[in-house]
Formats: structure tokens, sequence, C-alpha cells
């Protein structure tokens, strides 16, 4: 499963950075997670992480680490989450 998680950020490029950098520390964390990087969509949105993730309870789990253990991040007032998921994974014969 991959997980894109769009959003826009309001704080300085040095914010951003340690953010980022804790994202990717949580994620190493975690067995069953891959984080694939941080991109420029072509989209309406700043930014969009890219996670490669065993379920999307492990994909969760990311972020709910994050806003256990920092709160909720007040430089991305909006985001949004989309999964990709095979049709295997969604149930269907291989």
């Amino acid at each position: 499963m991959l997980a894109l998680y769009y959003f826009n950020w309001v704080g300085t490029p040095e914010e951003f950075k340690e953010y980022i950098g804790r994202i990717m520390g949580i994620a190493q964390g975690i067995e069953g997670v891959n984080f694939k990087g941080v991109f420029v969509p072509s989209s309406e949105w700043n930014a969009v992480m890219l996670i490669e993730a065993a379920s999307f309870d492990k994909a969760m789990e990311i972020y709910k680490t994050y806003v256990q253990k920092f709160g909720p991040h007040p430089k991305t007032p909006v985001s949004k989450l989309e999964l990709l998921c095979t049709f295997e994974e969604l149930g269907y014969p291989a």
C-alpha cells in the first residue's frame, strides 16, 4: 500500500526540515513502513509525503505516533491522506 500525505506548509524552511526529520525517524522505527520521501505535487498542495506501508494500520501508526509525541503540528493547518491499494490488499483474489 502506498500512502500519499498531502499538506500545506506555513512554517520556515528550518521548521520544515525538523518536521520531516521527526517523521522520518518515526517511520524508521516501524516495521513494515518505508518512507520514500517528500515531493512537490502538481496540485494545489505545497508538499506530499510518499510512504510505503504493509497495511493501513502501519501507515497510520506514523501519524498517530507523531501526534502522541509532539501534538498536532501547527504549521500544517490543512492536509489530506490518500491511499493507493492493490486489488489483493482490498480482498480480491490474486
